[in-house]
């Protein structure tokens, strides 16, 4: 029997997909508002992607990353590096944001061990709230307690400082949340810190969280006033998610390490990557030879074509430029939402799209977790025929509930129309008990 996470949970048997559509065997339709978890960024279904993929797999199924390589593998690295900013030189392929996260902090730790001929930086600092993957070393940097709980004692524990909320902590945004970095830095010694890790854009572990300006350009000065590696976790919010190839390049920043994931395969098979800076990679090479980490499927050549393929195609059919477009037209429809008393602040970049669940809008009260509201949309907008996505649990006392929108790079006019005509139908319905519930916590 398979191994399902949710063992109580009736899952939904897809017989195929089209566009934004997923199809089950007893005759169902949902929109996918999500793609999975911004995976499937250009939908399903699509023919000439399905080719390509099957005549990458007849040419070679697996080679060693140690061992051989491809012209499809060199031609890859070589696109996303020149996509890359200009210092970054190399791009290591993963499987995984998580492996990538690994592979990301073992990458700047062996880059100073080589450079101090030390041991002693250990320490990452990550914001709290900041969601950065599932294994030993990308859990240990989530800055999500709740996350963190019953595997902290198999974690190396880790440091965290706020990240900005616009929404909640206008006061920390900014100038504050980089102020705590650096207390948090000289309190821990910048001899023992290896590297700060953070979201250029929040993902699900906020509900999407747009940096204020100036804060990533101080955190790069912070960096390097310390000389501590920073790392843009872009897994969620890279690869043309926010409308450009790198979330980075919306503020300009030129972080050391940056993770991509999620759509890099457009959920065809999996596939992440680690970009390293020129100054890692040849510290690196001039201290230790080689790089002293890979896993089995490291730079996996079936994985590269269909990667290279993704990326062709997003750019012949000018996507980027059409994410911008829609996810401008898709956040000015969901504002429309916040005519009801406990929908508020519509936010996001591109097609990563976000609103709050709130009490009360003049407070910014969040509802008390045991409401499970986000969890009550969720469940309505799929008996709709919606599949969206939400973020929980990331206010300090534990509550906070958002529901987040990625639809596919390719996403039509009509399938944006029915997403809000869906979202809207749900939150009607749910209203009434909305209202009962914000007056009983009143």
């Amino acid at each position: 029997m398979l191994f399902h996470r949710r063992f109580e949970h009736r899952y939904p048997r897809i017989i195929r997909g089209q566009g934004a559509y997923l199809h089950d065997d007893e005759g169902h339709v949902w929109l996918d508002a999500v793609g999975g978890a911004g995976v499937a960024i250009l939908g399903h279904g699509l023919e000439e992607l399905a080719l390509q993929a099957a005549e990458s797999m007849r040419h070679v199924s697996y080679l060693h990353g140690t061992q051989f390589t491809t012209m499809d593998l060199e031609a890859y690295g070589e696109r996303l590096v020149a996509l890359a900013p200009d210092n970054i030189s190399h791009v290591l392929l993963m499987g995984s944001g998580s492996d990538a996260v690994e592979t990301a902090i073992k990458l700047a730790y062996q880059y100073y061990v080589g450079k101090a001929g030390t041991r002693r930086r250990r320490k990452v600092i990550a914001t709290q709230p900041g969601y950065h993957g599932a294994t030993g070393l990308a859990l240990a940097v989530t800055g999500k307690p709740r996350d963190r709980l019953l595997f902290q004692g198999l974690l190396h524990e880790q440091c965290f400082v706020p990240a900005p909320d616009g929404y909640r902590r206008p006061e920390e945004s900014g100038e504050a949340c980089a102020e705590a970095l650096e207390r948090k830095l000289l309190e821990e010694g910048p001899e023992n810190c290896l590297a700060f890790i953070v979201e250029p854009v929040i993902g699900a572990s906020m509900g999407i969280g747009v940096p204020p300006p100036g804060y990533l350009q101080r955190v790069r000065e912070i960096c390097d006033r310390h000389d501590i590696a920073l790392i843009f976790d872009e897994v969620m919010c890279g690869f043309g998610r926010c409308g450009e190839w790198f979330a980075s390049s919306l503020s300009g920043v030129k972080p050391d390490i940056i993770i991509q994931g999620k759509g890099m395969a457009a959920g065809l098979v999996p596939l992440s990557a680690v970009y390293a800076s020129r100054t890692l990679v040849e510290g690196i090479h001039r201290d230790g030879g080689n790089f002293a980490h890979g896993f089995t499927f490291t730079n996996h050549s079936v994985a590269a074509s269909i990667g290279l393929r993704v990326l062709e195609h997003v750019e012949q059919h000018g996507l980027l430029a059409r994410v911008r477009r829609q996810g401008e037209a898709l956040r000015e429809r969901l504002r429309e939402l916040t005519a009801l008393s406990w929908v508020d602040d519509v936010r996001g970049l591109g097609l990563f799209c976000g609103f709050e669940l709130v009490a009360d809008k003049a407070t910014r009260r969040a509802f008390p977790r045991s409401a499970k509201l986000a969890e009550r949309v969720l469940q309505r907008a799929m008996a709709r025929g919606g599949n969206f996505y939400f973020s929980i649990g990331y206010l300090p006392d534990g509550s906070g509930d958002s529901i987040l929108a990625m639809p596919p790079y390719n996403v039509t006019d009509a399938e944006l129309d029915h997403l809000v005509d869906i979202l809207r139908g749900t939150l009607m319905d749910l209203d009434p008990e909305v209202q009962a519930l914000a007056c009983d916590r009143a």
